[in-house]
């Protein structure tokens, strides 16, 4: 049997494709993420300023390790377009051989 790594796992929403496109580039073109998937739009309900919103969101899944995990998330906030963004961090376990992909790639 083939031993799991740890990895992190940092979510975050935003209102347009191209700003969720531009986001993952970013953090796989500076060696901060391995991989970003963006999922397919949906609806986000939330409070907000008092009120309670709906908005169309794209998701994005970033995965990152441990050494990386707050450079994602200062990263994001400086470059996401949100006052107060969504940034979610999740310890995972990944599967061996992916796990060292990703450190692969986080260490190019």
């Amino acid at each position: 049997m083939t031993s799991l790594l740890p990895i992190k796992l940092i979510l975050t929403s935003v209102g347009h494709a191209k700003e969720a496109h531009t986001l993952a580039e970013g953090l796989v073109a500076s060696s901060l993420a391995a991989c970003v998937q963006i999922s397919n739009q949906g609806q986000s309900v939330y409070r907000w300023q008092g009120k309670v919103v709906s908005d169309d969101e794209y998701y994005l899944s970033i995965k990152t390790d441990s050494e990386h995990a707050q450079e994602v998330v200062n990263w994001l906030k400086s470059h996401h377009s949100y006052d107060v963004p969504e940034i979610i961090v999740v310890d995972a376990m990944a599967d061996h051989a992916y796990g060292q992909w990703l450190q692969h790639e986080l260490n190019q």
